[in-house]
């Protein structure tokens, strides 16, 4: 089957030929890799995904009718060894293994590494929910960090358009795929740090991929420059079945870069939406207590108070003249009683006066200024005193 080069063919002649070479050469191949960008497709069935070593792959397809005899289903960073056949579709010019049975054989280097990063960071405390910050509720300025050209950044600032678009987005461009990925990522998360930045929340967004395509989130230099970040970060990578060791480092994981949006910014309509009600219920309850106060106030108008106030003034004139007599008889009693009781104190503090008695021809004796109230106190040659109603006399007993 030698090509003449003078002899030109067709693209699809050469498909064909270089289909029937492959074909024919490899009728069947015993293939060991690991799984990456794993997809089962709906509603066929049918499994597709890449197997790779550290410097190649290939694409697989393993049809529902195989499929279902597996006993299991794959799972990306899965190793194993897969028994199939070349198969080339001319009409794209891509060549595939069609498996016909898949056995695993463990896990896959790339998928090691990120388990055995995972449990260094877990027990250095990285994950831990109290290092976790809240997002603000309502942020005013949002950093987000992902590649200039994909569909990523026009979604987000869409998005956040439509639902805070008071928020100002200023955008880090960093490659998020690739050998230079991870150092551009570190150091766009430190420039966000910057005093002269600084937003209220960092997103570091990119879309859905293979492990390999999402390595560099899964790089210990990325997940340490989050964890340095005095900026809340929000992790929004991949679709929402990927998951990278910044997930787990992140204040908050995100399933896509679109739901971050959705996440940190609250919709503005709802918002609206909200004060309209509030100013509703105010409203209504203005009206209500202004309709009570005025209830209120035709009831006093209406009453007897204001219609009679005269009446009302004279009938409290009279009570007060009744109320003040009442208090005079009481005044007076209470004098006239307490002048009674001053005048029998009287009498009986001049009744217990002991010089009524010595006017009444009794007399004190006292002894070295001592009352002498029986003689068996006395001795012959005591010298005593005795008071008599007008005057003092000495005297001594013999």
């Amino acid at each position: 089957m030698n090509i003449q080069l003078n002899q030109p063919i067709t693209v699809s002649e050469l498909n064909a030929r270089i289909r029937s070479v492959l074909e024919n050469e490899f009728t069947f191949v015993y293939v060991e890799g690991e799984i990456s960008n794993f997809k089962k497709h709906y509603p066929s069935g049918h499994f597709y995904f890449v197997l790779k070593d550290s410097k190649s792959q290939i694409q697989v397809t393993m049809w529902r009718a195989v499929n279902e005899k597996l006993g299991f289903t794959p799972e990306d960073g899965m190793k194993v060894i897969i028994k199939g056949r070349i198969r080339l579709y001319a009409s794209r010019g891509i060549y595939n293994i069609e498996a016909f049975d898949i056995k695993s054989v463990g896990i896959g280097e790339l998928q090691l590494a990120f388990e055995a990063l995972k449990n260094k960071l877990f027990k250095e405390g990285l994950f831990n929910e109290e290092h976790k910050r809240e997002i603000p509720r309502f942020p005013e300025q949002v950093g987000i960090l992902t590649s200039e050209t994909g569909a990523v950044i026009k979604d987000f600032i869409k998005i956040t358009s439509r639902r805070f678009p008071l928020t100002e987005i200023l955008h880090i461009h960093a490659n998020v795929q690739g050998l230079f990925a991870a150092p551009e990522i570190v150091r766009a998360i430190k420039i966000l740090n910057k005093p002269e930045f600084q937003p209220d929340v960092i997103v570091i967004a990119r879309g859905g991929g293979s492990l390999e395509d999402l390595w560099s989130f899964n790089e210990e230099s990325v997940a340490r420059a989050i964890y340095a970040s005095d900026v809340p970060v929000v992790s929004a990578i991949g679709h929402e079945v990927d998951y990278t060791i910044c997930d787990f480092v992140a204040d908050l994981r995100a399933p896509t870069p679109s739901a971050a949006a959705e996440l940190i910014f609250p919709d503005s309509r709802e918002l609206l939406e909200t004060i309209k009600r509030f100013e509703y219920t105010l409203h209504s309850l203005v009206d209500v207590k202004i309709s009570t106060l005025k209830s209120s106030l035709d009831e006093i108008e209406k009453s007897y108070v204001l219609k009679r106030p005269g009446n009302i003034m004279s009938e409290f004139m009279f009570n007060l003249d009744h109320y003040q007599k009442k208090l005079e008889r009481i005044v007076e009693q209470k004098l006239f009683s307490y002048n009674n009781g001053l005048k029998n104190f009287e009498r009986y503090i001049h009744g217990i006066n002991p010089k009524l008695n010595l006017k009444r021809g009794y007399s004190i004796v006292r002894k070295s200024d001592k009352i002498i109230n029986d003689s068996r106190l006395l001795r012959a040659g005591d010298e005593i005193e005795i008071e008599f109603a007008d005057n003092i006399k000495k005297s001594k007993i013999i």
